[in-house]
């Protein structure tokens, strides 16, 4: 992707985000830079799904939509990775599946998380503008792998709903017993 493209896709991403979750985004995205370091990783993908991310974030869903997002509906608060997929596809011309498939599962996880995938998905819940109890420790995990990051990430959001009473949504479940027996 050239340099125009990906100042076209900032310039729309300023219009749909709110200032501090556009700063989020370019958090992300440098967070999820650092993690490549050292890693075979197409560094491209990660780059447009981290700044992609969050692009549905303050969008809501069409009926037509609803439709493809029909795994997510009972799940507020992560239906804007999937439906951010739609939203890069749609809006802003992304094709490729790979950015696709890490913008769609950064916040459950799925089985066979590819690395890309892995990257965006650790790097939206570690940058550094993040604040949360069980933080320091996915951190620690992380300067040990990916996958340690990511067991101590996924196994941090199951405690967190669980003890709010929430679903965990299944491919969370699967992701992370998946990364437990790589």
């Amino acid at each position: 992707m050239n340099y125009t493209k990906i100042e076209q896709i900032k310039e729309k991403l300023k219009k749909d985000l709110k200032p501090q979750r556009y700063q989020h985004t370019l958090n992300t995205v440098l967070k999820a830079m650092e993690l490549c370091v050292g890693l075979n990783v197409d560094k491209e993908v990660v780059f447009v799904a981290s700044l992609l991310h969050d692009c549905a974030k303050y969008k809501t869903p069409t009926e037509e939509q609803k439709k493809e997002l029909s795994d997510f509906i009972d799940y507020p608060p992560i239906i804007h990775a999937p439906f951010g997929a739609i939203i890069a596809r749609d809006e802003y011309g992304v094709t490729d599946e790979k950015i696709l498939n890490a913008i769609k599962y950064h916040t459950t996880g799925r089985k066979g998380m590819t690395v890309e995938e892995m990257i965006v998905c650790l790097a939206d819940a570690i940058e550094d503008g993040r604040d949360y109890p069980n933080l320091e420790n996915v951190k620690e995990a992380a300067k040990k792998g990916l996958i340690n990051g990511m067991i101590a990430n996924l196994s941090g959001v199951v405690d967190y709903e669980t003890k709010k009473g929430n679903i965990i949504h299944h491919l969370t479940i699967e992701a992370l017993e998946d990364l437990k027996s790589r």
